[in-house]
This record gives structure tokens, sequence and C-alpha cells, in this order.
């Protein structure tokens, strides 16, 4: 089973610094169900840095299923279907949520 601290490690190894460039954004994550928790990002002019816990300033939280958070991810189901439908909700930036997933490589969509 995929645990939150597996989803930061992923983070890390899946980020591409230069996608980053000049970018500034804190993504905090609020996950319930097979995983329960909070975790954030801070992406810094092309750094990352991730923990667990709270962020006291971030640029935008995502309240979301931990398994419907991995399948987002992997394509299996899709981000904007999802919260269009109530799914998930995000508050603060959502563009810049959504700008985040290019400064990450993701698995090839089929």
């Amino acid at each position: 089973m995929i645990t939150i601290d597996d989803y930061l490690l992923s983070m890390q190894t899946t980020f591409v610094p230069e996608r980053a460039r000049g970018r500034y954004a804190v993504l905090q994550y609020v996950f319930t169900g097979s995983q329960c928790g909070t975790c954030h990002a801070v992406v810094d002019d092309g750094t990352l840095a991730v923990a667990r816990g709270t962020h006291p300033a971030p640029t935008a939280t995502m309240y979301c299923d931990f398994d419907l958070f991995l399948r987002m991810l992997a394509y299996e189901e899709d981000a904007l279907l999802a919260y269009q439908a109530g799914t998930f909700r995000v508050e603060g930036d959502v563009e810049a949520l959504m700008e985040s997933d290019t400064w990450f490589v993701r698995p090839v969509r089929l």
C-alpha cells in the first residue's frame, strides 16, 4: 500500500527543477480515506521541499480521498471531471495547483 510518505518521496524523485524556475507555490494536501493526514510541498524557483503537516500560508489546499488522488496522478481518473463533480475540493489558487502538474514527470497517458 502506498502511504503519504511514499507520495512525498515520489514528489522528490519526479520533480523537474527546470520546469519550475521562476515559480513559487505552497501546495498543501489534506488526505482522507485509506491514508489520513496533511502534507505540503514548497516550490521556490526550481527547488522543492516537502514535509508532513500543515503550512502556515499555502497557495492552494486540496482536500481529497488519498486513493482517488493516486488514481488521478496515474491518469486513471480525470482530475478536472472529479473536481467539477465535487469529488474533491480546493481552497486557494486552483490554477497554481493545476500548473504544478507540469513540474513533475508523470506516467504516460495511454
